[in-house]
């Protein structure tokens, strides 16, 4: 199985300062796949006072993939809807719509002209949060009335915090269902944890964190909720995901959490430390 790797947007951004001026070797481009929640959010920070970074970052993309034919990863929810349940749940434009905004952009000559997209960009980004935050929130409330539940009845409430497994793959399982309006008997709960092992770890992990905490607001912690998204893409079995946020790191005890390399920005500082990484997590050896 030839192994491909996508970036988070810190990496991404990394990876453009150091391919700046430097091509990554061809072998390798071939390799890299484009996270469309990376793309989108380096591009709303065009919208910020490092405008002029973020641009020339997001231009060296022509350094370290080919545009032309860039390997772009669906939207998440396109990602659980194929991989999950053979159903294709987006835009059949919204591809296309994204690669136009993508190639504008690595056409422009300041950031001055992007500026009032990336501004409304920036916008629909904050929105996204505040609806996975809205969603978590009702699975935060659900899960305090089981454990509640569980404890009056005086059955096992929880194990360090959260409800018990069960009811917890049911919920985590049943949200799925709800956002892509998919047939929730079409596949198994197993089924679908097995496939996103990741993303439910870090699901199941940022409850119990949350649940610790009588103070938690998921509003607050709408960049971790958008975090857990990039996980999705790991439900298939050839991709790795490069970040430089030890936050992942929740997930070690998933099945799929050997796919998740977690370097330094240091590790990522220069052309040579790129293909290093980048070689080691696609088995390319030295061309």
């Amino acid at each position: 199985m030839d192994k491909r790797v996508y970036f988070d947007t810190n990496a991404f951004r990394a990876i453009g300062k150091a391919l700046e001026n430097a091509a990554l070797s061809a072998d390798l481009r071939d390799r890299v796949l484009v996270s469309p929640l990376s793309a989108f959010e380096a591009l709303s920070q065009l919208c910020t006072t490092q405008g002029e970074e973020v641009l020339r970052q997001i231009q060296a993309i022509h350094n370290w993939v080919d545009p032309k034919r860039a390997g772009l990863l669906p939207w998440p929810d396109d990602a659980l809807g194929i991989t999950g349940f053979g159903k294709k749940v987006m835009d059949a434009d919204f591809t296309q719509r994204m690669q136009t905004a993508f190639n504008v952009c690595l056409a422009a000559d300041s950031v001055e002209s992007l500026k009032e997209e990336a501004c409304k960009l920036r916008v629909v980004m904050d929105a996204m949060k505040l609806k996975f935050a809205q969603n978590f929130g009702r699975l935060l409330k659900a899960a305090k009335t089981e454990a509640s539940k569980r404890e009056n009845s005086k059955e096992e409430a929880t194990r360090q915090g959260v409800p018990a497994t069960d009811w917890f793959s049911n919920a985590w399982f049943q949200g799925i269902v709800n956002r892509l309006g998919v047939d929730p008997n079409s596949r198994s709960i197993a089924e679908i944890e097995s496939t996103f092992n990741a993303y439910r770890e870090f699901e199941r992990v940022k409850l119990l964190t949350a649940l610790a905490n009588e103070n938690y607001s998921p509003e607050k912690h709408g960049n971790d909720l958008l975090d857990a998204e990039q996980l999705v893409y790991l439900g298939s079995p050839e991709l790795h995901f490069l970040t430089c946020d030890k936050g992942f790191a929740r997930v070690e005890q998933s099945a799929q959490a050997t796919r998740i390399i977690i370097v330094s920005p240091n590790d990522l500082s220069e052309r040579e430390k790129v293909e290093t990484q980048l070689r080691k997590v696609t088995d390319q050896g030295k061309s």
